[in-house]
C-alpha cells in the first residue's frame, strides 16, 4: 500500500482540481476530460507535451539525485533559469568553426549550473547552512542577474519583450531535428532522447557503482557514512553538482532546441514541478520518465483551459502544480508515518 502512496496522491490533487473548478462554475468532468486527453489532439500538441517531458526529466532528476543523499534541493528553478541566460549568451558571442563550438556551449552551461547548485553544498559544508533556505535564496539572485543582465546586455532591439538576441543561425542546428520536424515543428528535440538516456546511464550508475553506494549510504545515515570513510564533500560535490548540470539541461533545451533565445518567464515552474515528478517516482530514475510524462500530460492539458473552457485560464496550470505537490507529499507522510505510528500502536 505504501508503494502505492504517490499514485494515491496524485489521483486525489487530480479530483481535488477538478472539484474546484466548481467555483468557476465549471463542468469538473470537462475540465477533467481536457487534463486528460489534450495532448493527442494532433502530433503538434503530442510534440509539445515531449517537450515538457524533457524539460520535467531533467528537473526530476535535479531533485532526486540530492535527494538519494538526504538532501531537499529546491534550487533548480533558479539554475535553470541562469544556465539559460548563460547557454543564450554563449550563444550569441561564441564564434562558429565547427562543432566543437556546439560542444563548447553546452559543457560551458552545464559548468554555470554545476557552479550554481555548488553554491550551495559550499555554504553547506563551510557554514553549515540548511540547503533549503540557501536554494530559496539563490533562486531569487540567480533570478534576478538573468533579469539585469537580459534587459540591460543582451536585449533583443526588434522585440518589445523582455529576451535576448536569437543565438547564431549555426547554433540553431536543433530547428531541422528528425523529432521536431515529425512533431509538426514542435518544441521537442533530440534533448527528449538525451534525457531517457540520462535516466538509464544514472540508473545504471547507482545500482552498479560504489559512488552510487556511498550516495544511498549517506542519505540513510550521514554519521554511519562518515564513520566508513565517506567524505561529506565528495557526496555534496557529487549530488549537488550533477543536479546542478541536469537544470543546466533544461536551459539547453529551451535555448538549443526550442525558442534559440532566452525568454524572461520562460520556465512554467519546471523546478518545482520536477518536486511532484521526482516524488511521484519514488525517485527512481527510470520512473521519472513515466511520471514527467504524466506530469507533462497535465500541464499541457491545464494550459489548453484557457481555450477550452469560459472562466478558466493557463494560471489554473499553477494551482494544478501546487495541488499535485502537496497531495502527492501528504500522501507520503500518510502512508509512511501514520501507517508506522499505528502498528506501533496495535
Amino acid at each position: 500500500m505504501k508503494k502505492a502512496a504517490p499514485i494515491i496522491g496524485l489521483i486525489v490533487g487530480i479530483a481535488l482540481a477538478c472539484l474546484l473548478a466548481l467555483f468557476f462554475r465549471e463542468n469538473p468532468l470537462h475540465v477533467l476530460k481536457v487534463l486528460l486527453t489534450s495532448s493527442y489532439n494532433s502530433k503538434f500538441d503530442f510534440g509539445l507535451t515531449l517537450f515538457y517531458t524533457t524539460c520535467l526529466i531533467f528537473s526530476g532528476l535535479a531533485f532526486s539525485i540530492p535527494m538519494k543523499a538526504g538532501l531537499f534541493h529546491i534550487g533548480a528553478e533558479g539554475q535553470i533559469i541562469f544556465s539559460a541566460v548563460v547557454a543564450a549568451y554563449l550563444g550569441h558571442v561564441l564564434p562558429f568553426d565547427t562543432s566543437f563550438s556546439i560542444l563548447l556551449l553546452c559543457v560551458l552551461t552545464a559548468l554555470a549550473g554545476f557552479l550554481a547548485a555548488y553554491v550551495i553544498a559550499l555554504l553547506k559544508l563551510y557554514r553549515q547552512a540548511h540547503e533549503v533556505v540557501v536554494a530559496i535564496m539563490l533562486n531569487f539572485i540567480l533570478s534576478a542577474f538573468a533579469t539585469w543582465f537580459t534587459i540591460n546586455r543582451l536585449q533583443n532591439p526588434n522585440s518589445q519583450n523582455p529576451e535576448t538576441h536569437l543565438i547564431q543561425p549555426s547554433f540553431q542546428f536543433l530547428n531541422n531535428d528528425f523529432l521536431k520536424v515529425y512533431f509538426e515543428q514542435s518544441a521537442v528535440s533530440s534533448f527528449f532522447l538525451v534525457a531517457i538516456l540520462f535516466c538509464i546511464v544514472l540508473f545504471i550508475l547507482e545500482q552498479k557503482t560504489l559512488w552510487g553506494l556511498q550516495i544511498r549510504a549517506y542519505g540513510s545515515n550521514p554519521l554511519a557514512a562518515r564513520r566508513l570513510q565517506i567524505s561529506d564533500f565528495k557526496i555534496l560535490t557529487i549530488s549537488l553538482g550533477l543536479a546542478g548540470v541536469c537544470s543546466a539541461l533544461v536551459g539547453l533545451t529551451e535555448v538549443l532546441g526550442n525558442t534559440f533565445q532566452f525568454k524572461i518567464g520562460f520556465s512554467p515552474q519546471y523546478g518545482f514541478l520536477g518536486i511532484a515528478v521526482a516524488l511521484l517516482a519514488r525517485n527512481n530514475f527510470l520512473g521519472i520518465i513515466a511520471s514527467a510524462f504524466l506530469m507533462a500530460s497535465l500541464h499541457k492539458g491545464a494550459s489548453d483551459l484557457d481555450l477550452e473552457t469560459k472562466f478558466l485560464t493557463r494560471d489554473f496550470s499553477l494551482i494544478l502544480q501546487a495541488i499535485i505537490i502537496f497531495s502527492v507529499a501528504s500522501s507520503y507522510y500518510f502512508f509512511n508515518y501514520r501507517f508506522k505510528k499505528k502498528v506501533k500502536l496495535d
